[in-house]
């Protein structure tokens, strides 16, 4: 049995479906990220589960027992689960320690073992040098770490995580990665972390459930929604994929713009029908000259920009579709240079979605 499962789950404004028809199943201690744009239906989703939006359709399990279905909403405060806000919406007005004891206090912890348990807590999240602040002093990443720590404190057994490092700089937000996901393995709570960052993602979760337009296009480990795209939105959305347009010819080949390649993994349409193939920016390589080297998986093509970024070059190449194109650094062509593009068949996947 799923520790979580959202069945048929549905919600809509305005007779517009926000989260449509929408299906998981997760088991205890696994931390799954839903990963998506803005207006896909992740934090409706999430809002759902916590129980402060009641679903229009479907209906929302915890072990076995609803929660969640139209018009029978468990409240939140009877569902055993902790919060993080994008806002951290710690109590300006307590110290450090009365935050990470709040939790405990609504549940009417007796005041020596509440102390106990906030001070444990202040420990693992590494805030007991802080315990005596308020909020006020501390850096932001160190209030993301007292919101982190109060709602642990309790012992949830789902944690909710609504967006929580948007707030931060790049380098805290590197920080707060690992620190979230070492809190994880410590206490080993079933969490759900909405984020539209796909880095977050692939550092933190055990399974990405990347959504679009209210739905699930894919669900699997992080290595798994990278490598294995299954539709043109997850290869554009998640490790800076290139999606080309071409039409099936027999096999495993393929032909665009009248040239033919061969590509090695996914599906394919059927001869003579149009489908596409993704291929990450780092998996092309430029070579410069107006011909192309014959019998080399190549395209023609055209520089149209180029950016310098130290590592590497980013190149906005003309197929007659435009491919972005990551390069060695030491490669500098201008605008205008004529080049061929060569393709690694083991690196092209075929889509037909």
């Amino acid at each position: 049995m799923a520790h979580l499962e959202l069945a048929n789950l549905t919600k809509r404004y305005n007779g517009i479906a926000s989260v449509d028809g929408v299906s998981l199943q997760v088991e205890k201690g696994e931390f799954i990220c839903l990963l998506g744009p803005s207006g896909c239906g992740k934090t409706t989703s999430l809002r759902m589960i916590a129980g402060f939006l009641e679903p229009d359709g479907g209906e929302i399990l915890v072990n076995g027992k609803r929660v969640s279905a139209p018009g029978a909403v468990v409240p939140p405060e009877r569902r055993n689960m902790g919060m993080i806000f994008q806002s951290y919406a710690i109590w300006p007005h307590m110290t450090v320690l009365d935050n990470v004891a709040y939790g405990l206090k609504m549940q009417k912890v007796p005041a020596a073992e509440r102390q106990k348990g906030a001070r444990e807590m202040l420990a693992a999240a590494r805030l007991t040098d802080h315990a005596g602040k308020y909020p006020a002093a501390l850096s932001g990443g160190q209030q993301q770490r007292v919101a982190l720590a109060r709602a642990l404190a309790p012992n949830p057994d789902i944690l909710l995580l609504d967006e929580p490092l948007s707030n931060l700089d790049a380098n805290l937000r590197g920080e707060m990665r690992f620190e979230i996901r070492r809190l994880h393995e410590q206490f080993h709570n079933t969490s759900i972390y909405v984020t539209h960052d796909q880095v977050e993602a692939m550092t933190m979760a055990d399974r990405i459930v990347v959504m679009n337009a209210g739905r699930i296009e894919q669900i699997g480990s992080p290595q798994d929604v990278y490598d294995r795209p299954k539709s043109r939105f997850v290869a554009r959305f998640i490790g800076a994929s290139n999606v080309i347009d071409a039409r099936h010819v027999t096999g495993n080949r393929v032909e665009v713009a009248g040239h033919a390649l061969e590509i090695g993994l996914g599906e394919f349409a059927g001869p003579g029908r149009d489908m596409a193939f993704c291929v990450k920016t780092h998996d092309v390589e430029l070579v410069p000259g107006e011909r192309p080297p014959a019998g080399n998986n190549t395209l023609p093509g055209v520089v149209r920009s180029q950016a310098y970024l130290g590592s590497h070059r980013d190149y906005v190449v003309d197929i007659g579709q435009e491919l972005l194109i990551a390069a060695p650094a030491a490669l500098d062509l201008a605008a205008g240079t004529p080049v061929a593009v060569r393709f690694r068949p083991e690196r092209c996947r075929g889509l037909v979605q």
